[in-house]
């Protein structure tokens, strides 16, 4: 070894008088500098073009070549207008492919999912072969806090364990009651609509407040009344959600590289934003935790039933008692995806309803009819809407909220039967399952809801609220209120297009958000 670094010294310095001809020192330095751009070069030219092209195991899978050699897809994705594309073109172009090879930012390797079996290993076969990638926690975590879709591994495991007590059946029914008194709010603020504007509604506005209401009591144990007047949390989550197109840019690129410190006014509203709902979720847990315990800090008994109380309840004198940031995670995820997804389900729902009046008509006389029989439905009443089942499940194929949820392999894992080196980068998208005609036929673009009398061959072909451990727990709850205020409305009013233009989706948007609202006219139906 003694010799090798003697060696490597004299090198060193019969280079360095190649350099000078005088001074060692400063010979020294320059190969320094001359061996370390050589090796960069050479280490970025095999990572750029070597290992992609000629090494790589997934070299053999079908994708697009048109990409940027150091950005990737992250061009085409921006400018492409829609948080969909390029990856749905993909899928037409490459039908038959499991999996489909693109490249992000940095030229790495990244890969799509497009058929069932790589779905399900990914989801439900091996599904803590992944993790959520940290580029992703950076463009959701400020928002929607750690929680459950940021846990990994046995801290998910035992999260998941604890929650699913709040989240079974029998405790959801109990919150039918609160579905059902507001979505009677709901229907006062569409008469109100009639009244004032003549009927013409924007219902992202309308369902983002009323879906806020409901997990603010079901979560939080707060009824925040959004509907009558906007609070905060409402105007924070709706600025965070739709921004302007410098705020998009601002989003596209910190997904990739670090850049809300810049102080920037784009910057400093979407931090002033998050700070602010973490502020106020953070204030009620600390409320509750007092409203919950004595003056020894020991648990006192509470009528109380929404989420937060029961994980207070069962964590706060426990073994490994939780900290106020476990709670702030789980509420944040709450509020978050509780109430933007079920929200853009209802503001696609009624756009299919407006521009599909046949199918209003079949819906509101299914609905009419068990309403008539049993004026006060519950849970299996209205599970045994056929037609609703249908219409709620295709609403949510064409249009489904969530846009994607990455993951990043933890280790090398098989996937398909081709090997995925660790760190790799995997995108899941519904839409991409979901708008798949090898999967749903040539008319998958289409909004049919009686496609759904036929037999779906895997479940894994509805992708909305994903599949395995790691599939959305809100899955009944979120479905439960769909419904409920879906039966309410279409009881009580008709829905009819106002839109005349093609409508502009926010992009990139960790949801299917139309940009700047989307409308629709209400009237009220003849008693």
């Amino acid at each position: 070894m003694r010799n090798q670094l003697h060696l490597a010294v004299s090198a060193l310095g019969a280079l360095s008088l190649a350099f000078t001809g005088e001074n060692p020192s400063v010979g020294i330095l320059q190969a320094f500098l001359v061996i370390f751009l050589a090796i960069f070069a050479a280490r970025a030219t095999y990572r750029l073009w070597i290992y992609p092209n000629f090494v790589s195991p997934l070299r053999h899978l079908p994708g697009p070549k048109n990409h940027h050699f150091l950005l990737g897809h992250m061009i085409s994705q921006f400018f492409s207008g829609n948080p969909n594309e390029p990856y749905l073109s993909w899928v037409r172009q490459w039908p038959d492919a499991e999996m489909i090879r693109y490249f992000t930012f940095g030229n790495a390797e990244a890969i799509l999912v497009t058929g069932l079996d790589a779905f399900r290993d990914v989801l439900s076969v091996k599904p803590y072969s992944f993790v959520k990638p940290e580029l992703y926690k950076r463009f959701l975590g400020p928002v929607v806090g750690k929680g459950l879709v940021f846990a990994e591994g046995e801290e998910h495991k035992a999260h998941r364990k604890l929650m699913a007590g709040p989240f079974a059946l029998n405790k959801l029914k109990q919150l039918i009651p609160v579905f059902k008194e507001k979505a009677e709010h709901l229907s006062g603020y569409f008469d109100r609509a009639i009244e004032v504007d003549g009927g013409t509604v924007e219902l992202v506005k309308t369902y983002t407040s009323i879906t806020l209401d409901i997990i603010g009591v079901a979560a939080l144990g707060v009824d925040l009344r959004n509907l009558d007047a906007p609070t905060p949390f409402h105007v924070c989550y709706s600025r965070t959600f739709d921004p302007p197109i410098f705020g998009q840019a601002l989003m596209a690129i910190d997904i990739f590289v670090p850049i809300r410190w810049i102080p920037l006014e784009e910057n400093r509203k979407y931090l002033s934003y998050s700070a602010e709902v973490h502020r106020m979720t953070l204030e009620i847990v600390r409320d509750r935790i007092r409203e919950l315990t004595d003056e020894n800090g020991k648990l006192v008994a509470t009528e109380r039933k929404d989420l937060l109380t029961f994980l207070i309840q069962e964590t706060y004198e426990a073994e490994n008692p939780w900290t106020e940031q476990e709670y702030l995670g789980h509420m944040l995820n709450m509020l978050a995806a509780g109430h933007e997804t079920t929200a853009s389900a209802l503001q696609w729902a009624t756009h299919a309803l407006a521009k599909h009046p046949e199918v209003q008509t079949r819906l509101r006389s299914e609905i009419l009819a068990m309403l008539k029989k049993t004026p006060n439905p519950g849970y299996t009443e209205l599970e045994n809407l056929r037609y609703l089942n249908n219409f709620s499940r295709e609403v949510l194929r064409v249009w489904c909220p969530a846009i994607e949820s990455p993951r990043k392999a933890a280790e090398d894992v098989l996937v398909n039967g081709v090997l995925i080196p660790k760190g790799t980068y995997i995108l899941l998208m519904p839409s991409a399952i979901q708008l798949n005609p090898r999967i749903w036929g040539d008319d998958a673009d289409q909004f049919r809801p009686d496609r759904w009398d036929g037999k779906i061959a895997d479940a894994h072909a509805f992708a909305a609220f994903f599949q395995g451990p790691r599939q959305c727990i809100g899955r009944v709850f979120s479905m439960m209120e769909f419904k409920i205020i879906l039966v309410e409305i279409l009881s009580k009013f008709q829905f009819d297009a106002v839109e005349t233009e093609e409508i502009v989706l926010v992009n990139p948007s960790p949801l299917l958000r139309p940009s700047g609202g989307l409308r629709a006219k209400v009237s009220r139906l003849p008693s």
